[in-house]
C-alpha cells in the first residue's frame, strides 16, 4: 500500500531531466482510428513511466484503453501549435517491464491520427530515491489493416454453413486491396490450451476484469450433439452465459463453419452492446433490417473488423482462421483483456501463407496461449474456422483473464 501511495505521488511530480539509454524504442500500430502502443527495452526496475505522443492531425476526442496489468493509468490531451499532445502515464506496484516488449494499451481517435515518429518518455525508479529520467525516443509507425476473404452460403443468427473455394479482396480506407484465397477444410481439433496462465507476479491478477461478474450464467444449455465433442466444455461455458447459441435447444452443430457476421456477433455480445445504438448503411451487402446490421456497425466503429471493400462487408462468408485471430487480438486490446506472453513463439511451418496484416495478431494470440495451431505444426490461416473452434478460442481468451 505504501509503495502504491508513493507511486501515485511520483506521477504528479516533475521528472528530473537526464539523458537515458537510447535503446528504448516504441512501436505504434495504426488501424483506421485505432492506435496500439508497445515499448521495447524498458529497464526492469522502472515502476512508472509517462509517454508523450503527438498527433499532427490534432484530434481532441480520444479514448485510452490501457493494458489491464497496470494498476494506475490515465491519459490527458492538450493542443499545441496545431497538434495534439497525448500523455499516457502508467504505474505498477511491481516493475513495469516484465518482458522485452511491453504492450501499453490502445488509443481510439475520432478520426485517423497522424502520429509523429518522435516521442518523449519519462521513467521513475522507486528504488533509487524516486529519481526520474527523461529521453526522446523513436517510434516505428506501422499502418495495418484487416484483410479478409471467403464467401459462402449461411443461415442466420448463430448458425453457419459449409464453404466454397472463393477469392475475395478485403480493403480498408488506408491501403490498396490485397488478394487472398480461402480453402475448404475438414474439421480438425484446435490444439489450444485451456490451462490458466503460468506467469507469476506480474501476471497474477487482472483486477480490471472479473469474468464471472462480467458474464454470469443465465441458463443451462444441453446440446445433444456436443456431449462427446472435444469442444463440449467451451461450448457449454459460452452458451450458459448467453454468448453463443445453438441451432436450436438441442443442436449446436459444432463442426459447421462460422461466418464473419456470426463471429462478430459473439464479440459484440461479449461487449454487452445496445443494438438500438448501432446501425450501418455503409455496405451494400448489409441490409438495414439484417439481424447482423448493428453488430457489423459496432465492429467497424470499434476497429475490430472491416469490409472486403468500401461497399461490401461480406457478412455471410465463413471467417478464416487468421481473420479470427486478428479480431480476437483487437477485441482484447479494445476491452483491456490480457494477452500476456506466456508461451514460446511457434514458427508455423506454413508461416509464408499467413497474410502480413495478420502475423503480429497471430503471434500475440498464440503466445498468450489462446491458440497453438494444428497438430501437424501448421496454422492453416486461410482455412475456415468452425463453430467449435470459435467457442474454444473465446473460452480460452476468457479463462486466461
Amino acid at each position: 500500500m505504501i509503495k502504491k501511495i508513493i507511486s501515485i505521488l511520483v506521477i504528479t511530480l516533475l521528472f528530473t531531466v537526464n539523458v537515458f539509454a537510447n535503446d528504448i524504442s516504441g512501436e505504434i500500430s495504426i488501424n483506421n482510428n485505432t492506435v496500439k502502443i508497445s515499448l521495447k527495452n524498458i529497464p526492469e526496475n522502472i515502476h512508472a513511466l509517462e509517454l508523450v505522443l503527438t498527433d499532427k492531425n490534432a484530434n481532441t476526442n480520444i479514448n485510452f484503453s490501457p493494458n489491464s496489468i497496470y494498476s494506475y493509468n490515465y491519459k490527458k490531451e492538450s493542443v499545441e501549435n496545431g497538434a495534439t499532445k497525448i500523455s499516457i502515464i502508467i504505474d505498477n506496484i511491481n516493475s513495469v517491464a516484465y518482458s522485452d516488449v511491453i504492450y501499453i494499451g490502445t488509443l481510439t481517435f475520432s478520426s485517423k491520427p497522424d502520429i509523429d515518429s518522435k516521442a518523449e518518455i519519462e521513467l521513475v525508479d522507486l528504488q533509487q530515491n524516486l529519481t526520474g529520467t527523461h529521453t526522446n525516443i523513436n517510434l516505428s509507425i506501422n499502418n495495418n489493416n484487416e484483410n479478409s476473404s471467403s464467401s459462402s452460403n449461411n443461415n442466420s443468427g448463430s448458425s453457419s454453413s459449409s464453404s466454397n473455394n472463393n477469392t475475395t479482396t478485403e480493403t480498408t480506407t488506408q491501403t490498396t486491396t490485397k488478394k487472398e484465397t480461402t480453402t475448404k477444410t475438414t474439421t480438425k481439433k484446435e490444439t489450444t490450451t485451456q490451462t490458466t496462465t503460468t506467469q507469476t507476479t506480474n501476471n497474477s491478477n487482472n483486477s480490471n476484469v472479473n469474468i464471472d461478474k462480467m458474464y454470469p450464467v443465465v441458463k443451462e444449455s444441453n446440446f445433444s450433439d456436443t456431449k462427446e465433442h472435444w469442444a463440449n466444455e467451451p461450448i457449454k461455458f459460452l452458451a450458459d452465459r448467453g454468448i453463443i447459441s445453438g441451432m436450436n435447444e438441442e443442436s449446436f452443430e459444432p463442426n459447421k463453419n462460422i461466418t464473419r457476421a456470426e463471429f462478430i456477433t459473439l464479440l459484440a455480445k461479449m461487449d454487452n452492446i445496445n443494438i438500438n445504438k448501432y446501425k450501418t448503411e455503409s455496405f451494400k451487402d448489409v441490409a438495414s433490417n439484417a439481424w447482423y446490421n448493428p453488430f457489423v456497425d459496432w465492429a467497424v466503429k470499434t476497429g475490430i473488423s472491416s469490409g472486403i471493400s468500401e461497399e461490401k462487408f461480406s457478412p455471410e462468408s465463413p471467417i478464416s482462421r487468421e481473420q479470427m485471430a486478428v479480431m480476437i487480438q483487437r477485441f482484447c486490446d479494445y476491452k483491456g483483456f490480457n494477452l500476456y506472453q506466456t508461451k514460446q513463439k511457434i514458427d508455423f511451418k506454413d508461416e509464408n501463407n499467413i497474410s502480413n496484416y495478420a502475423k503480429d495478431s497471430i503471434s500475440r494470440v498464440q503466445q498468450a496461449g489462446i491458440i497453438n495451431g494444428r497438430p501437424d505444426g501448421s496454422f492453416a490461416p486461410k482455412n475456415n474456422a468452425t463453430r467449435a473452434e470459435a467457442a474454444q478460442m473465446l473460452y480460452v481468451m476468457l479463462k486466461i483473464q
